[in-house]
């Protein structure tokens, strides 16, 4: 199986210190766990930051013989801040490294043949990148477009036309009200938007994360969901990139919606009782949390 990613490589400047990050990448990190043959389309800053970025990738055995070297702009570098409940919020620098990735024909071919291609809102804030992707999308097989709204880091317009493009759309449920009353949706239920904004993409599947309270999967007509695993949340950062990394995982192997949307919460759960976007945990480690003795 393979699986290729395009946008942010970054570092989490967190309190304690920096950690590697970026939606697209946590996701191949927690899907290169799961045995998955995984690679990012980004460009990192020519800098120490840069240097220790592509270290810290390989490391995650993501392939990284895509990821671009950027003369011009620095590494992103990006300050999370942690409120009582876990629950963070981003400082994101504009432009920076990730803003300039350029198209190459690896990497157009690297896609043609991935069984999924991964692409977020925040890669199409830059007309480079944004152009970058366009024409990757067309290569790809199935394409996963992962909201995720950064304000103001995004166009509501284009958003839309990258949404129209994606075979399964990611988001949670705040964005989901966000983007359904941003394009004259009526409705005040996640059912109903959902409905809403499948009819006004033509996406076939739609996921609706929740939080602590689970996640509404959405393919073809069917509505499938789950309430959730408790934990006690360390900090949330990341644990939305390993679920939609689940999700897919699960899809790719024909799982039915129901046990991949179980198995992807599960994994997002343990990942909230870790501090870190990827802490390292086992396929047995879910099995056991979804099912204890």
């Amino acid at each position: 199986m393979k699986v290729t990613s395009f946008g942010e490589v970054l570092w989490d400047d967190f309190p304690g210190g920096k950690v590697l990050g970026g939606a697209p990448l946590n996701v191949l990190v927690r899907l290169r766990s799961l045995g998955v043959d995984t690679s990012m389309i980004s460009s990192r800053g020519d800098d120490a930051d840069g240097e220790e970025l592509l270290r810290q990738i390989e490391s995650k055995n993501v392939n990284t013989d895509l990821l671009q070297v950027c003369k011009d702009q620095a590494t992103s570098l990006v300050k999370v801040h942690l409120d009582a409940c876990g629950s963070a919020s981003y400082e994101i620098v504009y432009p920076c490294a990730w803003d300039r990735i350029q198209v190459e024909e690896a990497a157009l071919q690297r896609v043609a043949e991935s069984d999924a291609f991964i692409y977020g809102s925040l890669s199409t804030r830059d007309e480079v990148s944004r152009k970058t992707l366009e024409q990757l999308v067309e290569k790809a097989k199935f394409k996963i477009f992962d909201v995720n709204l950064r304000p103001p880091h995004y166009d509501t317009g284009r958003l839309l036309e990258m949404m129209k493009k994606a075979d399964l759309i990611k988001l949670n449920d705040d964005e989901l009200y966000e983007l359904s009353k941003a394009y004259g949706s009526k409705h005040n239920s996640i059912e109903q938007n959902i409905q809403f904004l499948a009819n006004l993409s033509g996406t076939p599947r739609i996921c609706v994360t929740l939080g602590s309270h689970g996640a509404v999967y959405f393919e073809n007509g069917e509505l499938y969901r789950h309430c959730g695993y408790r934990v006690k949340v360390a900090d949330t950062v990341g644990s939305g990139d390993s679920f939609l990394a689940g999700l897919t995982y699960k899809l790719l192997n024909n799982t039915p919606p129901q046990e991949a949307v179980s198995f992807a919460c599960a994994l997002g759960a343990l990942v909230a009782s870790h501090h870190g976007a990827t802490p390292e945990i086992s396929l047995e480690e879910v099995e056991n949390f979804m099912h204890p003795a």
